[in-house]
């Protein structure tokens, strides 16, 4: 696995996780995202040397900084900017306690993106699937959020393949306000893990019907042609960013084929997406891996090359 170090603590995409399911809080304070926030003022320097805050003029916020930041106590890093409406809260405890709150001792991750602009942690809910031949997929739910703007606070389905540690994003399941109220609470368990257990039901009724299905070595070379087909008009610096996005999934079916031997559909799948997730949409400057990047692109369903490569192998 490549390294990178644009994140702390437990790896979303990767194999750095808790052992066994565990604290919402836990998981999160060794992963160091329960730092404190504060929610100064902003304002600009002016001609004179003095600091201005702009403030709002109408209504019963008039005289409300017009704008604060989002701080970091701790470091003192600025993690966003936003107007006066902005919800503050206690940093990204509220995530550790609505997690635990809805499903205790069921924490397996928590990443923490940058100086604290966003986290994810992931949470299992259910036993892995068992699809045959040693081929496991593990159902998960991934709760998101930011300080930064980026990332809305929701909670998405998420299937992770052990063995080759492809992420599987849906869309997703609920947006989550900052709420105590118990009823909005256990609707919102209820509705989690109905999609849930959907989306695993669904995607491991999928896997089955693939994997019955005999694929070539031929047919994968047309296939990842399909996918991503080269053109006249291309200079030559994009045919060799091309040439090596189509090794990066050569390479990923070898794999694919050395651990469970005869090629099958969802082998094919699984190796255009997994060599979209780790190798093309992860490729940062001199080399590394940034998970970040693939993240974000997987949940603003920016992965061109899965959705064409399930499309063509479901038709």
């Amino acid at each position: 696995m490549e390294t990178f170090d644009t994140h702390t603590g437990h790896n979303f995409l990767t194999k750095d996780k808790a052992e066994h399911p565990m604290d919402a809080h836990v998981v999160m304070e060794e992963a160091g995202a329960l730092f404190d926030v504060a929610f100064p003022a902003s304002g600009f320097e002016d001609f004179a040397g003095g600091i201005r805050v702009p403030t709002t003029k109408e209504g019963v916020n008039a005289g409300a900084p017009l704008h604060k930041y989002v701080l970091r106590t701790d470091t003192m890093d600025v993690l966003g900017l936003h107007s006066y409406k902005y919800a503050e809260t206690e940093g990204y405890r509220y995530i550790a306690d609505m997690a635990e709150e809805l499903f205790p001792q069921k924490t397996t991750s928590c990443t923490v993106f940058g100086v604290g602009e966003k986290i994810a942690v992931t949470q299992e809910l259910v036993a892995p699937v068992d699809l045959g031949e040693g081929d496991f997929i593990q159902p998960q739910i991934c709760w998101i959020t930011s300080y930064n703007g980026v990332w809305a606070t929701s909670v998405y389905d998420l299937t992770e393949r052990l063995f080759c540690q492809n992420q599987l994003i849906g869309k997703p399941l609920v947006k989550v306000k900052h709420t105590k109220n118990h009823d909005s609470l256990l609707e919102m368990r209820v509705r989690i893990l109905e999609g849930s257990i959907a989306r695993a039901e669904a995607l491991a009724s999928m896997a089955r019907v693939l994997k019955d299905q005999e694929y070539t070595d031929e047919q994968f070379r047309g296939l990842v042609l399909q996918v991503m087909p080269s053109t006249e008009d291309m200079t030559d610096r994009q045919h060799n960013n091309l040439s090596t996005k189509r090794q990066y999934c050569h390479t990923a079916w070898s794999r694919e084929r050395q651990e469970f031997g005869a090629g099958n559909r969802w082998m094919a799948y699984n190796a255009i997406q997994g060599a979209e997730q780790h190798r093309i949409n992860g490729r940062a400057k001199g080399g590394l891996y940034d998970p970040m990047k693939a993240m974000e692109k997987a949940i603003d369903s920016k992965t061109p090359l899965a959705e064409q490569a399930i499309a063509l192998l479901t038709a």
